[in-house]
Order: C-alpha cells, then sequence, then structure tokens
C-alpha cells in the first residue's frame, strides 16, 4: 500500500511539474502568462504555441483536447499563452500580437533553444484568428514552420453582426474596444480582419510557400439553426473558405488547405458542439506538424 502510495504521489508530482505557469509582468504586462508543457525525458524537437478561445484559460485546451499531449509524446515543446487579463478582450490587437512575439523569444532564450529550432502556431476560435494574424504581421520576423487555425472568425464586420443575432450580444463591446484609432467602426473592423472580402486584396495577403497552413471547421447548419437562430452566412466557415480560397488564387505555391469535419465537435461535457478544439484529430495533427 506504500509502494502504491509513493507512486500515486509521484506520479501526482509529475503531472504537476509537467504543466508550469511562466509570468514575467514586466516583459509580458500584468496577468498575461503561458503555461508550458515539456516532453518528459526527450530532447525538444520542436515548440507549439497555442492560443485559446475568448475567456478559456491555458489550462482547458487539456479539458478539451489531447493535441498536448500528442504533441509532447512526439518531443514538441508546448506553450499555452493567455494574452490579456483573464482572457476577456479578444487578443488581436498591436499589443496582445507584441506580448505573443516576446513570449516566444523568451521561451526559447530561457529554455536555450536555437532560433533554428521547429516553430508551430495554433489556436482556437478567436485564438487561431490572432494564430493566423501573427503569423501574417510577424513572419518576416520570425520563422514559423506551420500554421493551424479551429473553426477562427476572420471577418470581424460579420462577426459582430452574427454576435448580435446569437447569445453573444454582450461580447461586441469587446470587438468595439479594439477601435483605439476611432476609426468609422466598420472601417476599423475591416482592418482588424484577417481575411474580409470587401477589403482584403491579394497583395495585402501572406505568402504560405515555405510554411503551411490548416484551418479546420465542421459546417454543421443544422446545428446553428436549431441551437443558436445562425445559418451559414453567421459561421466562420465563410470566412475560411474565402480566406482559404484568396490565399490559392493568390498564388498556387501557397500550401493551404482547409479541412471539413463531421460530427467531431465535442466539448468536454459531451454536449455536440461543432465549434470546439475536438474538431482537430489530435494525432493526425501533430502528425501533419511534425512531417517534413
Amino acid at each position: 500500500m506504500k509502494y502504491l502510495l509513493s507512486i500515486l504521489i509521484l506520479f501526482a508530482g509529475f503531472v504537476v511539474r509537467a504543466q508550469v505557469k511562466v509570468e514575467n509582468d514586466q516583459l509580458f504586462g500584468k496577468d498575461c502568462f503561458y503555461m508550458q508543457s515539456l516532453p518528459v525525458g526527450a530532447k525538444i524537437t520542436g515548440v507549439l504555441f497555442l492560443v485559446p478561445g475568448f475567456l478559456e484559460s491555458p489550462t482547458a485546451v487539456t479539458a478539451q483536447s489531447s493535441i498536448v499531449q500528442e504533441a509532447n509524446k512526439n518531443g514538441l515543446a508546448v506553450v499555452m499563452v493567455n494574452l490579456t487579463p483573464n482572457n476577456e478582450s479578444f487578443p488581436i490587437d498591436k499589443k496582445s500580437l507584441n506580448t505573443l512575439g516576446k513570449m516566444i523569444k523568451e521561451f526559447y532564450h530561457k529554455n536555450k533553444l536555437q532560433p533554428a529550432l521547429a516553430l508551430y502556431l495554433g489556436g482556437f476560435s478567436i485564438g487561431g484568428t490572432t494564430a493566423l494574424k501573427f503569423y501574417a504581421e510577424k513572419n518576416k520576423e520570425l520563422k514559423i514552420s506551420k500554421v493551424f487555425a479551429i473553426d477562427p472568425p476572420l471577418d470581424m464586420v460579420r462577426l459582430r453582426k452574427s454576435l448580435l443575432k446569437g447569445r453573444e450580444k454582450s461580447f461586441v463591446t469587446k470587438l468595439d474596444t479594439l477601435n483605439t484609432e476611432h476609426k468609422i467602426p466598420e472601417q476599423s473592423l475591416k482592418e482588424q480582419s484577417v481575411y474580409n472580402p470587401d477589403y482584403t486584396e491579394l497583395s495585402m495577403l501572406p505568402d504560405y510557400q515555405l510554411t503551411a497552413l490548416r484551418i479546420y471547421s465542421e459546417p454543421d447548419i443544422l446545428w446553428w439553426i436549431n441551437n443558436r437562430s445562425m445559418d451559414l452566412s453567421d459561421m466562420n466557415v465563410t470566412d475560411c473558405a474565402g480566406y482559404i480560397n484568396k490565399l490559392k488564387q493568390k498564388s498556387e505555391e501557397n500550401k493551404v488547405e482547409l479541412i471539413l469535419t463531421k460530427d467531431r465537435g465535442i466539448r468536454n461535457n459531451k454536449q455536440k458542439h461543432p465549434h470546439s478544439w475536438s474538431i482537430a484529430e489530435p494525432t493526425d495533427l501533430i502528425a501533419w506538424l511534425i512531417a517534413k
């Protein structure tokens, strides 16, 4: 019994040590931090930065998906970020993107990792939007090997209209606070967007020729009609399809793909929800990330 108890204590200690909270108020800002999960007993072969969805804590990632565990099993260090206090703001503004850049550089420096070590970036919902926007603005500053986003809203004009129709009307104020330059509201939202069909030109799009992009979405139209009184025009997949299409139009060399899933959206309470981490199958996702 004592032996078993010792094993359980050691195991519990291992779990606690596996995910470590890293704070640096001076560098990241107050209440901004990251959780790191390092592969145990293995050389770090790459680093995966994950950006959670709105109001999600970094630790919520492991409750919703086994992406972190799969990454660790394959030698990847995983860093789950919190870019705004309590993650109560949409982290797509310049300050949040700069904070993410600082976290990446600090993690590499602190762990004595070579700058050439593979860096992967992904996120869920607005976290996925952040990942794509960060790549678009910082890919010349940092070499990012591959990027993925799980059902991200990319058109902020469309998102605002959709939010006003649904249960999340209060989230609209979070979008409006991004208009720090006090521009015409719709113009500000267009400029904040990763992709807006009336604003984004081919010349404004990033290149994905030397890296690769995956966007996951589960277009369960009937679920949105029955549970949110929304339709296809309100779904993130409309933005995602438009973005992938434009990237392909810009260059046939762009390595981009839209992964459409069916009946994979399940949240941790076993409730069906097509807007979920689970639509990205972890084993396949990690295999794609590390594939040469």
